[in-house]
């Protein structure tokens, strides 16, 4: 069997994946930057396509005509066009939950990193400021606080149970809410997205991408939070209208934000989140563990 490997890192992956293969499979590795004609040249023969952080075009997969199969590594929908393909005859498989625990575990990472200010004091003590006190790194307790999620798939679900070690008040959102028995176990309840942004001390993004989510977090939404409200995205950076963020970082509309994800990714050097206090950022990371990868 050939398999094409379209990803963003291409020795590493193909090394792995040659590693773990069966020995009738037949591996042929293209990195994600390189162009259709690359990677149409790559995977020409593939009967499957190994999708690892990177995207197809409908026209790369149209020159595959061998091809029954796209396999994405990630837990979203978003890398490739999944009408398109499907009219083609060709299936598409995500690998959701695989990362459920590296993901949950980084976004309990950044709120506590934002709330207890733990990157500021860092770059504080490595600065030389010390004593930098309240005044320079406030920090609040996570305990008794009101964590809204929104998402309440595996990583959402995952995170609700870590929250239980810090005796928060757990609230979520999804489009289809869950069962009351899994509401009872996760001991979650379910709020309106309006709601759950005006009473939540945080709020941690683990929806999908799609055409309905792309920008629902935005101006009209930003200005229902709390101004001591921590916002925190491993999901897609299209969720969050950037410059919407950005006006709420900097006229006091929240606390601050953690970005694992932007809109733009790698995000350039010139992005203005760059030089605010009040935000973390991190190289879309947080699915990466040794034990996941």
């Amino acid at each position: 069997m050939k398999i094409g490997i379209v990803t963003w890192n291409s020795g590493a992956r193909h090394k792995l994946f040659m590693e773990q293969a069966y020995p009738e499979m037949e591996t042929f590795v293209v990195a994600d930057s390189a162009s259709d004609e690359e990677k149409i040249e790559t995977c020409r023969d593939a009967e499957a396509i190994i999708m690892v952080a990177a995207s197809l075009s409908v026209d790369v997969i149209k020159a595959c005509p061998n091809v029954k199969l796209l396999q994405g590594i990630g837990a979203g929908f978003d890398k490739v066009d999944i009408k398109a393909i499907n009219a083609l005859g060709i299936s598409y498989a995500n690998n959701g939950g695989s990362n459920a625990i590296p993901v949950a575990e980084f976004t309990m990472s950044l709120i506590a990193g934002l709330a207890r200010g733990v990157f500021r004091g860092a770059q504080n003590a490595r600065d030389g400021n010390w004593n930098s006190g309240l005044r320079e790194t406030p920090s609040w307790e996570i305990a008794g606080k009101c964590v809204g999620i929104v998402g309440m798939g595996a990583i959402g679900q995952r995170v609700a149970k870590m929250l239980e070690g810090y005796d928060c008040d757990t609230v979520y959102y999804k489009r289809t809410r869950v069962s009351a028995e899994l509401e009872q176990e996760l001991h979650a309840r379910y709020l309106p997205l309006d709601e759950l942004l005006q009473v939540s001390d945080v709020v941690t993004m683990h929806n999908s991408l799609n055409k309905s989510t792309i920008g629902m977090i935005g101006k009209e939404q930003l200005a229902l939070m709390k101004p001591s409200a921590f916002l925190v995205n491993t999901t897609r950076g299209a969720c969050i209208d950037q410059d919407a963020l950005y006006d709420a970082l900097t006229n006091g509309g929240i606390a601050g934000a953690a970005l694992d994800v932007l809109a733009e990714e790698p995000t350039p050097s010139d992005n203005p989140f760059w030089k605010l206090n009040n935000v973390i950022i991190t190289p879309h990371q947080s699915g990466i563990s040794q034990e996941a990868v």
